[in-house]
């Protein structure tokens, strides 16, 4: 091996190899099976820091399973993610000058799938960087021919069910995107706004009604104003009519419970811009007249604010009303407003016809099933309670997207506008809705899908439930629960044993990764930089399931001081020759090599009891205690003394292989160039001591740290031998031999000063000049304890001092003349005790 740790050499063709062997693509039905579904990252350009973490710890999960012994299978897919898709191809045509209307919708799905090409390309080579333990034999694409096929019949089955169904009514709308978005992918944000309290002049009266709203631009759509029926003004003002400041036309004023006699002045107008408004609207049969069209900006009903974006029609229409003296005043609110969770616009509220899945009955069945003892296990167990809140209070999920990329939906019309849902185009003039779906409504499929179903089935009885789901808190609605609910209906079966919900990377100052701050991490340049496996214990061993991840350097610099230290102990094993590898002679063994077999078991437990619930946090400090600490520091240092070195090599080859998971690239190096065979083709293996492993090992620990700290306190050079001696402790001559190299102290049977460890009382034999040094020592600290004495005594006999000074102060200062009056007596005692023996 290299005299230096790099991970270039390390890492370079070492997944091709695995890849080449198809480690991970060769089955063994005679096993139990473990599977885990990667979550399908768009083809929408690189991986970031969150994919690198999410596919660290399942490929850490993975391997450590395939070692135990299970017929593991990680199954890689992709997400032709609808909208960002989209998004982003169009943005690279308007630079080519090219808009999609000029393309046409085919020859433009066509240039996407140019790009899902290449990008496809570059998740494969960014997955092989990582190292990640990919079944590639099974890898799908979620608008592949076998999805759309699997898509087409779920929709139809469940309309046939009456479980999606068609609707006019208001959703959310992305006037950027210009496409309608389920509750899930808006965003609420705390915004500063100004809110105009206008006036609404009564019909045949001199009087008004102040009406107070934060959307002036709206007010093109009003048909009504409302009250609450509990106003006391209510029975008075439902007998007016109200003349419209900018129209002029006559509204009515009507009740309804929904309105806040609290909020603004009591009285709402009613525009077809707002989820309440128009539910108001449909209570009292009036007609919805919407004034912003789907681009954002004001239609006719607007006259001559027509054309304008509704936020610069806001400005100006407050300004007219200012003119005409309709505008009581203005004032700075802060209002909740939802944000498109793609482009980041505000949505408006619209009424259009949309395609939606009936939730009540999707909520009741995966209730059901998470409560039941059979239930999905969640880890951390909180998030059980998140996901059972959110499905209690589902909304119907709007799943027709005013796109061009992705699932078309299945829906035909005719002239009579007739609607037919079927694959193929019925007979006569029938045009094809031009919607394509949600891209959570086929991701939402995966665990099945991905399988087979429905072209072939064979898999899905072997892998199907999974065994677990990794992935973070900030999707659990968007995909989690959607795949919970559609496997149970389709199904009959939960999608997943477990789900382990790790949470997002954040900056070094906790901040969320952005464009706009910089602060974003490029996973592939870290690799390039320190390597995957350094990447990977940086990241894995700052995870707590459900916890957000603070990156930084340090962590970086920790791993890397990690596989340094790890380099530098194989370097060390493999100068020392081999005797066994394979099985364990008992009867060979020393005290020394029973001990660390024992705490090996101990750590190997450890890290199998803290892998079943995915505490990977935990392992890191397992594996600093065992494998720097007892394995380094202590039994690497015993070997260099002791009679033999048997049992090196058999046990170094378990520690490998144990901690292979954790450092796939590293460990896999090392054990090809020690052992000459592929360390991903063997088992870790189960034995037990049939020796005591109770012996003197943790004593000699102890006494060693025990003379090393005396010396490093007294200050004492490592080349000057020093001297101890034991009561009632018999080692045998290798022991003494041992403690003798590692401390420089040596057997004497006398003593002149003790020292206490936690198994026994080690008495140390002082040269005079030990002795005189802490004559010294101790003449330097009684020497400050009486300044401290004199000191805190002149205070407290200074009459103007206890007078200004607070209790706290007094306090603390008698406290201290008493601690250092103690102190006084002690160290003179001790020095009493020195000098006799001197002498």
């Amino acid at each position: 091996m290299e005299k230096t740790f790099n991970h270039k050499i390390v890492e370079k063709d070492r997944c091709k190899k695995w890849n080449d062997m198809k480690i991970f693509q060769t089955h063994d039905e005679s096993k139990k099976p473990f599977t885990i579904i990667l979550p399908p990252p768009n083809v929408t350009g690189n991986l970031h820091i969150g994919h690198a973490l999410d596919n660290y710890i399942s490929d850490t999960i993975i391997r450590f399973k395939k070692l135990q012994g299970y017929d593991v299978l990680w199954l890689p897919g992709t997400d032709h993610a609808g909208i960002a898709t989209q998004a982003v191809v169009e943005k690279k045509l308007a630079s080519q000058n090219i808009n999609k209307y000029q393309l046409g919708r085919e020859e433009f799905i066509k240039k996407v799938w140019e790009w899902v090409d290449e990008y496809s390309k570059n998740i494969h080579n960014q997955w092989q960087k990582l190292g990640l333990a990919l079944d590639y034999g099974f890898e799908r694409f979620t608008l592949d021919d076998n999805s759309n096929e699997a898509v087409l019949k779920v929709f139809i089955e469940l309309y046939e069910n009456g479980l999606i169904y068609r609707d006019k009514k208001a959703i959310n709308w992305d006037p950027i995107l210009e496409t309608a978005l389920s509750n899930i992918e808006v965003v609420p944000k705390e915004t500063k706004q100004k809110m105009y309290y206008i006036k609404y002049p009564i019909k045949n009266s001199e009087n008004f009604l102040e009406v107070a709203t934060t959307r002036p631009e709206t007010m093109f759509s009003d048909v009504a104003l409302a009250i609450n029926p509990q106003d006391s003004r209510a029975k008075q003002l439902i007998k007016e009519i109200i003349i419209h400041p900018l129209t002029n036309k006559e509204i009515p004023i009507i009740l309804s419970n929904k309105i806040d006699p609290n909020f603004g002045s009591g009285i709402m107008k009613v525009s077809a811009h707002a989820v309440d408004d128009i539910e108001i609207i449909i209570e009292n049969k009036l007609p919805i007249n919407e004034c912003i069209n789907k681009d954002g900006k004001l239609n006719d009903l607007a006259g001559e604010f027509k054309g304008l974006d509704r936020f610069e029609a806001r400005e100006k229409i407050a300004h007219l009303l200012s003119q005409k003296g309709l505008l009581i005043k203005e004032e700075e609110v802060v209002s909740n407003i939802g944000y498109s969770e793609r482009s980041k616009a505000p949505i408006e509220i619209l009424v259009q016809p949309q395609w939606f899945v009936k939730m009540s009955e999707f909520s009741k069945m995966l209730l059901k099933d998470l409560r039941s003892d059979e239930g999905v296990k969640i880890f951390p167990p909180r998030f059980e309670s998140t996901l059972e809140n959110w499905m209690e209070n589902a909304h119907d999920w709007t799943i027709s997207r005013q796109i061009w990329w992705g699932h078309r939906i299945p829906a035909w019309y005719n002239e009579q506008n007739e609607i037919k849902v079927q694959i193929q185009k019925p007979e006569g003039n029938w045009k094809q809705d031009d919607d394509v779906l949600d891209t959570w409504f086929s991701s939402g499929l995966a665990p099945f899908v991905f399988l087979g179903w429905p072209q072939d089935k064979s898999k899905l009885k072997r892998y199907f439930p999974t065994s677990l789901l990794v992935t973070g808190y900030d999707i659990i609605f968007f995909w989690v629960a959607r795949m919970y609910f559609f496997s149970l209906y389709f199904m009959d079966q939960k999608p997943f044993e477990h789900l382990l919900l790790h949470g997002l990377v954040r900056d070094s100052q906790g901040r969320k990764m952005s464009k706009s701050l910089g602060n974003g991490i490029n996973p592939i340049q870290v690799i390039d930089e320190y390597g995957s496996d350094v990447l990977r214990m940086s990241l894995i061993f700052n995870c707590t399931p459900g916890l957000d991840i603070n990156y930084s350097d340090e962590k970086i610099q920790g791993a890397k001081l990690f596989a340094n230290k790890f380099w530098n102990i194989a370097r060390f094993v493999e100068n020392i020759p081999v005797s066994i590898t394979e099985k364990i002679d008992f009867n060979k063994l020393d005290e020394y090599d029973n001990w660390i077999l024992n705490e090996y078991l101990t750590f190997k437990k450890n890290i199998e009891d803290a892998m079943d619930k995915y505490e990977l946090t935990i392992i890191y400090k397992h594996i600093q205690d065992f494998v720097v600490d007892k394995f380094s520091n202590w039994y690497l240092e015993f070997l260099k003394f002791k009679e033999n070195s048997y049992l090196i090599h058999y046990l170094f080859k378990q520690i490998l292989i144990l901690l292979h998971p954790f450092m796939p690239f590293l460990t896999d190096y090392v054990f090809e160039k020690l052992y000459h065979e592929e360390l991903l083709c063997s088992n870790l293996q189960t034995f037990a001591l049939n020796k005591e492993s109770s012996n003197n090992t943790p004593k000699i620990i102890s006494l060693i740290t025990a003379l090393r700290k005396y010396r490093e306190d007294k200050k004492i050079s490592k080349s000057i031998e020093l001297f101890f001696y034991l009561n009632n402790l018999v080692f045998s001559s290798i022991d003494l031999k041992i403690i003798n190299k590692l401390s420089n102290f040596s057997w004497k049977e006398n003593h002149d000063f003790s020292l206490k460890t936690e198994s026994f009382e080690v008495f140390i034999i002082q040269s005079k000049q030990d002795k005189e040094n802490e004559i010294l020592e101790l003449n330097k600290l009684i020497e400050f304890s009486q300044k401290e004495i004199e000191f805190n005594e002149k205070l407290i006999n200074n009459p103007k001092f206890m007078e200004k000074a607070n209790k706290n102060t007094i306090n603390e200062k008698l406290a201290n003349l008493k601690l250092h009056k103690e102190k006084l007596e002690f160290y003179k005692n001790q020095l009493k005790e020195k000098q006799e023996k001197i002498n």
